[in-house]
């Protein structure tokens, strides 16, 4: 068998994408799922890297990151999956993570990129493909929730706090509505 140049390149490309690629794929355990931390050390940094391009707070008024927990936001958030949607939430974070190499070819982790490249990253994968949207998503919506959780940092930007309790609203769960106000509702 003739092997060609081109045909060697593209080899070499494929296997060497699919060595970078498949460390995220290897079946190995998940992190333990304890109650004190469901995030890993690596997908702490990438939720940390992620937010620095996705809310950057310098010379804002936003409260700057250091000082919410967004990250233990993050983390009390996750608590709410059971273990084989976890499992696959880590999967998404590594494929996340090493896509790096094979999506832009910048042969490094996404939390080991310049902000720069992490926000053409992100980029790209808001313009990827269905697992790609999904997953920069799930990413992108965690981090958001995790940060607006803490009200003080809502507060930065106008919003009071929780105004039922200072305006002592009762709390009724999932009470009816009141007959007065349902005769009023006009049916379609």
């Amino acid at each position: 068998m003739k092997l060609y140049r081109r045909t060697f390149s593209k080899l070499s490309l494929l296997s060497g994408a699919g060595a970078l690629v498949l460390p995220a794929c290897d079946g190995s355990p998940p992190p333990t799922h304890t109650e004190a931390a469901r995030l890993s050390p690596n997908e702490r940094m990438i939720f940390e890297r992620f937010a620095e391009v996705y809310i950057p707070t310098e010379g804002t008024n936003l409260r700057p990151l250091s000082e919410v927990p967004y990250l233990d936001n993050i983390d009390r958030i996750l608590a709410f999956l059971d273990a084989p949607t976890l499992d696959e939430f880590h999967t998404g974070m590594k494929l996340f993570d090493y896509g790096s190499f094979v999506v832009g070819l910048y042969f490094a982790r996404f939390a080991n990129l310049s902000p720069e490249d992490r926000l053409e990253y992100i980029r790209r994968w808001y313009a990827g493909g269905e697992t790609q949207r999904a997953i920069v998503g799930l990413i992108d919506k965690l981090v958001a929730l995790g940060y607006w959780q803490d009200v003080e940092a809502a507060r930065r930007v106008g919003y009071q706090g929780p105004v039922s309790d200072e305006a002592k609203i009762l709390k009724l769960g999932n009470a009816p509505m009141p007959i007065a106000i349902a005769e009023d509702i006009e049916a379609p």
